[in-house]
């Protein structure tokens, strides 16, 4: 929320007019994938505009959802969690070098523990679906198995991206001052919350 506040009001690039240009450009499907690729993988990025391009893409330029969009979002989101897992197994054998094996086990038994709520994460932020699969990476699980949350995951984190800005343009109309991002940053800040308390619940 802090970051799309800074944006806003000190002005220090019109993300806005970025927006505007790339939507006209045959180019742009490419343009998202490349954005939301760059969010998708931990933790180099961190929070890279990739989700926000999505919203202002619909909010700046109010039309049914473009499947192309959609497709080259959902797919960047899988490349990104995959290149997270990779490269948390390359730097696998440094972690049981560093750490101790008490604190392994320890991470073991927090993924056995919310493994099943995690998965929850991917409904939320390409962030969230990075650090889960790097986790993973991690701790040596196995990769094949989550591909399926992970694709069906990925496929309602930006459905729910376009279902959000298409109703909120259609009550409010197209807007391009930042409120949407602040809100959907508000969002999410509420979904973490109720997740987390839902799995402290679920634990006793």
């Amino acid at each position: 929320m802090c970051m799309y506040i800074v944006l806003y009001k000190t002005d220090l690039f019109d993300l806005n007019a970025i927006v505007q240009g790339a939507t006209g450009s045959p180019w742009f499907p490419v343009f998202m994938f490349v954005c939301v690729l760059l969010e998708s993988v931990f933790p180099y990025f961190g929070y890279f505009p990739g989700t926000a391009l999505i919203l202002m893409s619909v909010a700046l330029n109010p039309k049914p959802a473009d499947v192309s969009v959609f497709m080259m979002a959902w797919l960047a989101i899988i490349v990104g969690a995959v290149l997270s897992y990779g490269q948390a197994r390359f730097f696998r054998p440094l972690l049981q070098r560093v750490a101790s094996k008490a604190g392994l086990s320890r991470c073991e038994s927090f993924l056995d523990a919310y493994g099943p709520y995690a998965r929850i994460a991917l409904f939320v932020h390409p962030n969230a679906c990075a650090m889960y699969f790097t986790a993973l990476g991690l701790l040596g699980r196995n990769l094949a198995r989550e591909l399926a949350y992970l694709s069906v995951g990925a496929a309602a984190a930006v459905g729910i991206l376009f279902v959000v800005a298409t109703r909120l343009v259609s009550s409010v109309g197209a807007t391009d001052d930042g409120q949407l991002q602040v809100l959907l940053a508000a969002g999410l800040v509420a979904i973490g919350t109720l997740v987390g308390l839902y799995a402290a619940w679920r634990r006793d």
